[in-house]
């Protein structure tokens, strides 16, 4: 399963890493010199005003990925397991935007694994953090003639900008919301909504299925109650479906899909 091996992989630079000491290297002029002490200040900036503010080590990456890379993998899975309208699609054609290590796509692995399922997978990530490059790399060696991977590094609200998608027909936000509190730009989340259904989403395929999987946190203090604005931003545009709202297992994240 590419989760195991992502995992394994990650976990082997990371104790060659620590081996060499790369944390010197640290970006964070008050490094703790602890990569779980490095994410509970990326996670909970309010708790750390002059914390580490993003994922700018290749130890913290590498950590990170062995570190939740399974919890947040299941989140999806639980998502998808939920969703009606994703049993009637053929062919994945995902679009992840905020990919990160690509949890996504190993929840869909798992998930057509699960329900015994041959489906192919075109998968695209966008993600602005180039560090994420050696893990994008072992995804596109992995072996599967079911699995096609691309990667795309820029800011999303830029690329859609000047880019359109006519393809897709998964969107996934992975704790994109919550990134757009953290970094204190939250009062563009309503313009990368109206971009993300200009240049995405009514560019899909008419009378064939879309979903849109929000996995992200469980508060209101981070972004949860923006979910249901780009439910009306998409009524708003003439799109019908449904909307669904689940609380995974884990007490820290929520997740939306549609």
């Amino acid at each position: 399963m590419l989760i195991d091996e992502i995992v394994s992989f990650c976990n082997s630079q990371y104790s060659h890493a620590d081996t060499e000491h790369i944390c010197e290297s640290c970006q964070h002029e008050e490094c703790p010199q602890s990569c779980k002490k490095c994410l509970e200040e990326i996670h909970y900036p309010y708790r750390y005003p002059n914390g580490k503010k993003d994922y700018d080590c290749c130890n913290l990456i590498y950590f990170y990925m062995c570190d939740y890379t399974y919890k947040y993998a299941s989140e999806i899975w639980y998502l998808l397991r939920k969703s009606e309208v994703i049993k009637s699609i053929e062919t994945f054609r995902i679009l992840s935007i905020g990919c990160g290590g690509c949890p996504d796509l190993m929840a869909f692995e798992s998930y057509l694994k699960e329900n015994g399922q041959r489906k192919k997978i075109s998968y695209l990530g966008i993600d602005k953090n180039e560090l994420w490059s050696p893990i994008h790399n072992e995804i596109k060696n992995y072996r599967s003639n079911l699995i096609r991977t691309s990667f795309c590094y820029d800011d999303a609200l830029e690329l859609l900008s000047r880019k359109r998608v006519n393809s897709a027909n998964v969107l996934v936000l992975q704790y994109v919301i919550s990134h757009f509190y953290n970094t204190g730009q939250i009062c563009k989340i309503e313009l990368f909504y109206e971009r993300l259904i200009e240049n995405i989403i009514l560019r899909k395929e008419k009378g064939k299925p879309f979903v849109i999987l929000i996995n992200d946190v469980n508060s209101n203090n981070r972004g949860r109650d923006l979910f249901e604005s780009l439910c009306k931003k998409l009524a708003d545009a003439g799109m019908h479906g449904s909307c669904l709202l689940y609380t995974s297992p884990s007490p820290r994240d929520g997740a939306t899909s549609r």
